[in-house]
């Protein structure tokens, strides 16, 4: 699991994790994001150029565990907080999302989770937002316990905490 704030450089170190994991074959990268805005569009942009050619891309965004229940190389996941969004955009219960995880977490082949650290800052002003928050605090415990490795990046710094 790669965890940090936004631009902290989790992505580019979890990409370079799960290619060493890869022994040479090509691992799948599989995108949670969906394309709602010429922002998004970008960021998705700059993360395709970086990749290159050395992934498998898949795109889901909200059925995580089915599109990768065939899979036999490592497989990283990006993002877990972009696919909270989306879970919680489409109403997805707790019961389902937290189902969604733990499926992820049975799944035979190798994965690495990149997810937002939301946490560390003031506590939201809105329901909706606090839920999110909550949510994704309670995934990345979910995960941090699950996981073999935790890795938390700071300006661009790798912190391996598990």
């Amino acid at each position: 699991m790669f965890t940090g704030g936004v631009k902290s450089g989790k992505s580019r170190h979890a990409e370079k994790r799960v290619l060493e994991m890869s022994r040479g074959k090509k691992p799948v990268y599989l995108a949670t994001t969906e394309l709602l805005d010429p922002e998004m569009k970008e960021r998705i942009s700059e993360h395709r150029r970086r990749r290159g050619a050395k992934f498998h891309t898949l795109e889901e965004p909200l059925h995580l565990a089915d599109t990768l229940l065939s899979t036999e190389v490592p497989v990283l996941v990006e993002c877990l907080t972009m696919w909270l969004n989306n879970a919680m955009h489409y109403q997805l219960s707790e019961k389902k999302i937290f189902a969604e995880i733990e499926n992820l977490l049975l799944l035979e082949c190798d994965v690495i989770f990149v997810l937002n650290e939301v946490g560390m800052g003031i506590i939201p002003d809105n329901s909706l937002a606090r839920k999110f928050a909550d949510l994704s605090g309670r995934i990345a415990q979910q995960l941090g316990e699950a996981c073999d490795e935790v890795n938390l990046c700071v300006a661009g710094i790798l912190l391996k905490i598990k």
